[in-house]
């Protein structure tokens, strides 16, 4: 295959893949507001994992508007980041701490996974909903600070935005590969295998024994110890789906970060062809890919029985206002 068409074979399945994110655009915004107003149902909105992803729900509608909308353009227009150099260093920086945000509502949401079914009354009393709320509240502070350096790294150079230095594409892909891979997986990680274990403790205590109860406020209370039970493990299930997901749609991304960086240190000469497969790969792996992941958790929460139950409800109550108000 020639050169050509090579380039004309990548651009084609660029410009498909482009309609598809156009797609995921539309499915994944309202996956996400199916999202929020289960989460917010009055069974689930008082657990503080229901409330993290709400959150994150939330900044993934955010995440993909900013980026797929531009990304549309940019395919069949020349991209605006290589023409304004405000948009250029605004682009990247928004965008990593949009899905920074995103990231780190779904961490904490592993956490209060683990605390509210800790045994250790302090550590339940850590997804109080105050604590919980004040958390929302100032994740997004914290990444529109620590990114900071992206805009000063980043500028336009022969009509490409790019970072304008090798050390500082270096730099920028150690940091990305620890905070998109190495600590929120890390932490994502060892508080589900804890939360895990803490369902393993709940089971064994609330499970059936043979032991008759006496009075009626002790089956009460046992009930009501099953039904928390049961939605806690609901919301680890899918907790712990999201994450895997997040895994397989992310990992690439500090790997492409890191070669790019590296082969800017290096300085090597490029063949056109090779031009075009990188920056095929790149939008595969950083338009694509990660707006899919922004799209995806509505479908991840449907692998869960809770969820579509309230889903079902939900649309039951719609039905009835419609029918009402025809009345």
């Amino acid at each position: 295959m020639s050169s050509s068409s090579l380039i004309d074979l990548l651009n084609l399945i660029q410009e498909y893949l482009t309609i598809i994110l156009g797609i995921l655009l539309v499915i994944g915004t309202i996956g996400n507001i199916l999202n929020c107003l289960v989460f917010l149902h009055k069974k689930l909105r008082y657990n503080p994992c229901s409330v993290f992803f709400v959150a994150a729900s939330i900044a993934n509608t955010i995440v993909m508007f900013y980026y797929i909308i531009p990304t549309i353009y940019s395919t069949y227009n020349s991209p605006l980041e290589n023409s304004n150099r405000i948009y250029c260093k605004l682009r990247l920086y928004i965008r990593n701490v949009l899905l920074s945000i995103s990231r780190t509502y779904l961490t904490f949401a592993c956490i209060s996974c683990y605390a509210q079914t800790s045994r250790n009354v302090h550590i339940r009393d850590l997804c109080h909903r105050k604590y919980v709320l004040r958390i929302i509240l100032f994740v997004p502070i914290i990444w529109f600070i620590i990114p900071l350096h992206i805009p000063f790294l980043t500028s336009i150079q022969n009509g490409k935005c790019s970072m304008w230095t090798s050390a500082g594409a270096l730099s920028h892909a150690i940091y990305i590969c620890f905070v998109a891979a190495i600590l929120p997986t890390s932490l994502m990680i060892i508080f589900s295998i804890l939360a895990y274990r803490n369902l393993r403790q709940m089971l064994r205590n609330v499970a059936p024994v043979r032991i008759l109860i006496s009075n009626e406020e002790g089956v009460c209370q046992k009930k009501e110890k099953i039904r928390l039970y049961k939605n806690d493990r609901q919301l680890c299930k899918m907790l712990f789906v999201q994450i895997i997901v997040y895994m397989f749609f992310t990992i690439s991304y500090p790997i492409e970060s890191i070669y790019y960086a590296v082969t800017l240190i290096i300085g090597e000469s490029k063949s056109i062809e090779r031009v075009a497969i990188e920056n095929f790969i790149l939008f595969l792996i950083s338009s694509f890919l990660l707006s899919c992941y922004s799209a995806a958790s509505f479908f991840i929460f449907l692998t869960s029985h809770a969820f579509r139950k309230s889903l079902r409800e939900i649309f039951a109550s719609i039905l009835s206002l419609i029918c009402q108000k025809e009345i």
